[in-house]
């Protein structure tokens, strides 16, 4: 049996044996994730191109998706520890030039649900951490998504689709792109529920190109930052991130 939090609106089941992902968040019953969940992205989120890490002049190798390309970290597929109380926890390392403990913290909200993920490996290398929500375009009731994005800046992608260091005004949908927001993104499924999502960085990526769910992924620095100091973090990589879904009802009856 998967852990299980829950109030009288929400109920959250996590699963240690993939990442400790959110498996499923079920509010006013209604199911807003898709199959995947939502996962952690430790110590990476997103895209490092040809898995090539390059720190303090030397070179680590990633392992490699079938792009080419690290993704997602090393935590997202593999089983966590339960400390209880809604905490995960899981030691990681080699082919990572340092060694770790990633944490994930669930808590119930009234209105929704907080996640904290956490990196501590004693160092100042150069990390990015994320969560990756998987949501659904239609829920059991109302209208398909929309969304509401507050959009400064959007990280311009190359022929390869990965980043080229520089910032440009947003294209068209469909996305699969990496924003600097102003503002919290709000998605809502209109006759169901608005979910409004803040979060402790600017930085979103938005993916709308599949047929039957979208992404709104918050993390501490865009894709493949690493290479790239026009998107790395002032004052250093953040080694926390949180991030809070909170739902309002808009069903008439």
């Amino acid at each position: 049996m998967n852990p299980v939090i829950e109030n009288a609106r929400i109920r959250a089941e996590i699963d240690p044996s993939l990442g400790a992902r959110l498996h499923q968040l079920t509010i006013d019953g209604l199911e807003l994730l898709g199959p995947d969940g939502c996962f952690p992205m430790v110590p990476w989120a997103g895209r490092i191109r040809d898995g090539l890490l390059h720190v303090d002049g030397q070179t680590y190798e990633l392992p490699q998706a079938p792009d080419g390309h690290a993704i997602h970290g090393l935590g997202r597929k593999i089983e966590w520890e339960h400390a209880g109380d809604g905490v995960f926890r899981r030691r990681l390392g080699a082919p990572w030039p340092s060694e770790g403990t990633a944490e994930l913290r669930y808590t119930l909200l009234d209105e929704g649900l907080r996640i904290e993920l956490s990196w501590d490996d004693g160092t100042d290398l150069p990390c990015s951490i994320g969560l990756h929500p998987w949501f659904r375009r239609r829920l059991a009731t109302g209208e398909e998504i929309s969304m509401s994005l507050d959009i400064d800046e959007m990280v311009e992608r190359g022929p390869d689709g990965l980043p080229t260091g520089h910032l440009v005004a947003p294209k068209e949908q469909p996305w699969d792109d990496c924003f600097r927001l102003g503002l919290p993104p709000v998605l809502t499924w209109p006759g169901a529920l608005e979910l409004t999502l803040t979060a402790s960085t600017p930085w979103w990526v938005v993916l709308t190109d599949r047929e039957h769910f979208v992404c709104v992924e918050p993390q501490t620095a865009p894709p493949d930052a690493f290479d790239h100091p026009t998107l790395q973090p002032e004052g250093g990589w953040p080694r926390s991130l949180w991030f809070e879904l909170r739902a309002r009802s808009l069903r008439t009856s």
